[in-house]
């Protein structure tokens, strides 16, 4: 019974260390006509060098909320489809909670509306049920594989198995250039095509022959991932060797060649 006591109560202690070390963000998103702007992407950054820690979109009302942020110095980086983006600091001071009230979009003029789109990269954007990673922004060693960048998006869970998860849910299905890729296996994609030949990571629900004819738009299970290639990576092939060699005259080799275009699709 001490010793449940004492389990207990280390148990208790430690929730209130977390608690202690963590913080919440929050604020209310609006555009200069004081309307609330629902569903503005909201991402929590770092702000030393800009790494994505968590995203969110705005409520109706135009609220958002980050939960529990560890401590350390972040801005939270607002876009919207047709305003100017904007960064606000959001650092808290000695643990408190972070309430940044008011934040106000500003539109873009239609003739700058191109300059703004080519200068303000986000690492990721949501569009309905589709979440889109930019690539470029997240950084992996070289000769890593996709399912090695796949472990660096947000939102994203790879487990020992290789399998995938977004937001919890399983990701059962892969494509390539929207077309799908060799078996039902999305752990064929993952594991062969290297990172460096990926431009875009786009996931969205998997949706059913039924849901494609009814057109619903109810929650899906399931979600589905599409690679989109670099275009370098289109018009030719590409693919690594791998070799090691171990003692008592044991060795290893291994490669794969991909090669994708309109015609062809070859792995």
């Amino acid at each position: 019974m001490k010793k449940l006591c004492t389990l207990l109560c280390f148990c208790i202690w430690s929730l209130m260390l977390y608690a202690q070390n963590t913080h919440d963000v929050k604020g209310i998103v609006f555009d200069t006509l004081d309307n609330p702007l629902i569903a503005a992407t909201a991402l929590l950054l770092e702000k030393s060098d800009s790494t994505l820690i968590d995203f969110t979109r705005t409520e109706l009302d135009g609220s958002f909320k980050f939960k529990n942020v560890a401590a350390g110095d972040h801005v939270v980086k607002f876009t919207y489809v047709g305003f100017l983006p904007l960064t606000v600091d959001a650092t808290s001071v000695n643990g408190e909670n972070v309430d940044l009230g008011r934040v106000e979009m500003i539109e873009i003029a239609e003739e700058l509306m191109e300059v703004v789109i080519k200068a303000a990269r986000a690492p990721m954007r949501m569009r309905g049920d589709t979440i889109e990673y930019d690539i470029s922004t997240f950084q992996v060693p070289e000769g890593s594989s996709v399912e090695d960048l796949l472990k660096r998006l947000p939102g994203i869970e790879v487990e020992q198995d290789g399998s995938i998860l977004s937001d919890g849910k399983e990701v059962n299905r892969v494509t390539v250039d929207g077309k799908n890729f060799f078996g039902a296996d999305p752990k064929v994609a993952t594991q062969n095509l290297p990172a460096e030949s990926i431009s875009k990571v786009q996931v969205f629900d998997t949706k059913t022959e039924e849901d494609k004819i009814t057109g619903s738009t109810g929650e899906a299970e399931d979600k589905t991932m599409n690679l989109d290639l670099k275009e370098e990576f289109k018009s030719g092939g590409f693919g690594k060797v791998v070799g090691g060699v171990g003692t008592e005259s044991t060795g290893e080799l291994k490669g794969n060649y991909n090669k994708f275009n309109d015609k062809i699709q070859l792995s």
